[in-house]
């Protein structure tokens, strides 16, 4: 079992914001969280992509996770998820490889289609249908399979061609760094897990997860894939504290993460370490091997030493 921590890129103000504790990002609230993360245990740290989000400033995704490279040691680096429109996929691959590399083979690269249209189109992208999206992503984790390699690529696809590019030096990792697929279409997305992921991760209720599970079997089974092979990743908010006064203490400062204020499809790890250690037991129970966990008190880690202490050794 493997336990991966947000490092959030973005952040902002208001009763029903996620991260109330946090009023503006900053590289030095990153690197602080992300080094006591580390120093807690914890097996990753995976960082969002995004341009624009919260009311403040987004810190770039790669550039985060590169920075936090140089100041840890042994946490896996995940870039969590890369939205593939905003990036030139053989450019991406490179990058990769070189973030492996400087890393001493730390990258764990989660890539999806992307969902949030205004800020790349605040940032001139075009912004096809889903549907095209994905097959974008399909090729490009097709031509990154290839140029970590290391031999020359010549590719010809509907969205990327190369000519004999080289990708030098590859990736420290035999035989490649892991890669991740994020989200849930049960048509394009689950199949293209099944046919060239590694890693698979979404987040949500249980009868989602198990549901989106056997749909992913399905297409394993159609591929000839060893499902078994593919790590299951769930992704959820954590609200914990020892007590279940200072859990009610917490809600009072983010109310959103109130069962009764959820969101349909929402489901969130809020309670003491008993109650969470229970409710991630009943995902593990269904195939799920990697929790990343996103703490609301971002930048204090009082809920991640919590979390460490207690919730961790269940799953050791």
């Amino acid at each position: 079992m493997e336990f991966a921590v947000n490092v959030p890129t973005s952040c902002g103000s208001g009763e029903y914001t996620n991260l109330a504790f946090c009023d503006a990002i900053s590289w030095e609230k990153q690197r602080d969280f992300g080094t006591g993360i580390e120093a807690l245990g914890f097996d990753g740290l995976a960082v969002p992509d995004h341009l624009i989000t919260g009311n403040g400033s987004t810190m770039e995704c790669l550039t985060s996770i590169t920075a936090l490279a140089a100041v840890t040691e042994d946490v896996y680096l995940y870039p969590k998820t890369i939205n593939n429109p905003l990036r030139h996929a053989p450019l991406l691959a490179k990058a990769m490889a070189t973030l492996d590399v400087v890393s001493d083979g730390r990258l764990k690269l989660g890539m999806g289609a992307g969902w949030k249209a205004d800020e790349a189109e605040a940032y001139g992208y075009e912004w096809p249908d889903a549907p095209t999206r994905l097959r974008e992503l399909e090729e490009a984790i097709e031509l990154t399979k290839e140029l970590w390699t290391g031999e020359p690529v010549t590719y010809r696809g509907d969205y990327y061609e190369l000519d004999d590019a080289i990708c030098k030096p590859t990736p420290v990792q035999e035989p490649a760094p892991p890669i991740m697929v994020g989200g849930g279409g049960e048509e394009f997305t689950l199949r293209i897990t099944a046919k060239h992921a590694d890693v698979w991760n979404y987040w949500g209720p249980l009868d989602v997860m198990t549901r989106k599970l056997s749909v992913l079997a399905d297409h394993c089974e159609t591929y000839e894939t060893e499902y078994d092979e593919i790590q299951k990743s769930w992704f959820a908010r954590c609200v914990i504290r020892e007590t279940e006064a200072e859990v009610e203490e917490l809600l009072d400062v983010v109310p959103r993460f109130r069962p009764e204020n959820a969101a349909e499809g929402e489901h969130f790890l809020v309670g003491t370490p008993e109650t969470v250690a229970d409710d991630i037991q009943r995902y593990v129970d269904v195939g799920i091997d990697e929790v990343v966990v996103e703490f609301v008190d971002f930048p204090r880690l009082d809920g991640a030493e919590v979390f460490a202490e207690h919730v961790i050794p269940r799953f050791d």
